[in-house]
């Protein structure tokens, strides 16, 4: 029993890794599925497949690799010179998205609540810096706890929308809806690996990282169908809208909006948490300090960095992230870890 609630705690963490603001609000959504009609579906059902193996694939490669982080996993994996390039980028694009994560629940907070933008990036902030204190236990938690509310909410989204609109739905006319899923799914993974390498390494029975990567890709592939369903079945509605889940949730009544905003900010957490604890454990195999001036430090600069405009550099970064993900597609999907495993790292 213990090792299934272990197993339930790690695909939550990483549901609550791959949903972020971007899910939430349903742009992925769209852009990678809703927009290919009833073919879109296809591509859910490949992307599920795809987020159940390739993340069971990264953990039991970090296991038996013995690499604590991203940085290491990289080196292992495409070789010195590449690896550290890698992991530039990696590096990079995570801290960008901690600051886009950081500057969106301060936005959150001051759109619903009226709370002034510094006060709810400071306050988000801290409450992060408390949490990832506690180790990756915590971690693991406070995802056990969130992504269930997450689930609930798409399963709000799926008995709120036209069911019967994708269903049945015609195979598709080009593999160009494939070929979509094989973007999303790689480049989501990319951005995981700083929080899935590190489980990897820190679980040691390979059961509870087969499990977590089916329960997790389950879970993934269910919130990605509810969205998509609803949407598709609004599409003329939302096919223009910049959030297009507000007009899906815009009927419900004044509580269920309440808890609308609660998942939007629970996803932004989630994807801001897991990826400050992947750049620390990045930053503590380089360089031997403390992992609270680690967070203390990342936090101190996505905080500035919301004030100086960061968008330019993120927009740039994006593409490259999106081709390091389908590096490390293709890699994972080659690599046998039998013939390059290590031994565990002190």
């Amino acid at each position: 029993m213990k090792l299934w609630i272990k197993s339930v705690q790690v695909a939550a963490t990483y549901i609550g890794t791959i949903v972020g603001a971007g899910f939430a609000s349903g742009q992925e959504i769209v852009a990678f599925f809703t927009s290919y009609g009833d073919a879109g579906t296809w591509a859910i059902w490949v992307s599920t497949g795809l987020f159940m193996w390739l993340a069971y694939r990264m953990m039991l490669l970090a296991q038996q690799l013995g690499t604590p982080s991203y940085e290491s996993f990289n080196r292992l994996l495409f070789g010195s010179i590449a690896g550290r390039i890698m992991n530039v980028l990696v590096f990079l694009t995570l801290l960008g998205v901690t600051t886009v994560m950081l500057a969106g629940a301060g936005s959150v907070l001051e759109q619903q609540f009226n709370f002034p933008y510094t006060f709810g990036i400071i306050t988000t902030a801290i409450a992060a810096f408390l949490l990832l204190r506690k180790g990756l236990d915590r971690l693991l938690a406070i995802n056990s706890i969130v992504v269930p509310t997450m689930l609930l909410f798409s399963f709000l989204i799926l008995i709120d929308g036209d069911v019967a609109s994708p269903l049945p739905f015609p195979p598709p006319d080009s593999f160009e809806i494939l070929w979509q899923a094989v973007l999303y799914v790689s480049f989501n993974l990319a951005m995981a690996q700083a929080v899935l390498i590190p489980i990897g390494y820190a679980i040691k029975e390979r059961a509870v990282l087969k499990r977590a990567g089916i329960i997790g890709g389950c879970g993934l592939g269910f919130m990605m169908l509810s969205s998509h369903i609803a949407m598709l079945a609004n599409w003329e509605q939302i096919r223009h809208l910049e959030v297009p889940i507000i007009f899906i949730t815009g009927q419900w009544n004044d509580w269920l909006q309440l808890f609308f905003v609660f998942v939007l900010y629970s996803e932004i957490f989630t994807t801001l948490i897991s990826n400050v604890f992947g750049i620390g454990q990045q930053v503590r195999e380089l360089v031997n300090i403390p992992e609270t001036r680690v967070y203390l430090a990342l936090f101190t600069v996505s905080f500035l960095l919301c004030f100086i405009g960061y968008s330019d550099l993120l927009l740039f970064l994006y593409p490259l992230f999106g081709y390091l993900g389908l590096a490390t597609f293709v890699k994972l999907v080659l690599t046998r870890a039998a013939k390059t495993k290590r031994p565990r790292q002190n």
